[in-house]
């Protein structure tokens, strides 16, 4: 019995390797869509729509009761969302990887001829005082809201 020609083609865009031993190991695209077959249904999409649908079912299932669901739900929730860290981490990596590679090729430029070098001794402008690098600010959520409040009332009494 004869096979189709195309019976060892493979499905979708898959990774083929090109025989060169020193190639990167798979970086994970933010993009890429899963079927995830949860505990009780199938979902599909990338991995941060998958974290946001079993986070939701989660919580449906907790304000239901069902606590061992619930923690099911988001130990799914958990995976995907390490799956999208790690797309966004590759993906920082590579804008970063280009910058330098950018930075590289570009030779060294002159500084411009109308902007005057200022001595390190005098003091920049708009350059925040040293004392303020040592401040700690503390803004809690009660002291922030007063903040804000303060500053829409002395904004409407104007």
């Amino acid at each position: 019995m004869r096979q189709p020609q195309n019976a060892k083609r493979g499905r979708g865009r898959g990774r083929r390797g090109n025989g060169n031993s020193n190639a990167q190991p798979h970086a994970p695209n933010r993009n890429t869509s899963y079927e995830s077959n949860g505990p009780d249904v199938k979902l599909r999409g990338n991995a941060q729509q998958l974290n946001e649908k079993y986070l939701a079912l989660a919580h449906d299932a907790a304000a239901a009761g069902e606590r061992i669901t619930a923690e099911a739900y988001t130990q799914f929730s958990d995976h995907y969302f390490r799956l999208h860290q790690a797309a966004v981490d590759a993906a920082e990596e590579r804008k970063a990887q280009h910058a330098a590679q950018t930075a590289d090729r570009q030779p060294d430029r002159q500084p411009r001829q109308d902007v005057q070098p200022q001595p390190e001794d005098a003091p920049q402008p708009d350059a925040p005082a040293e004392d303020a690098a040592d401040e700690v600010v503390d803004l809690t959520p009660a002291k922030l809201s007063k903040i804000v409040q303060e500053e829409q009332d002395t904004a409407s009494a104007s």
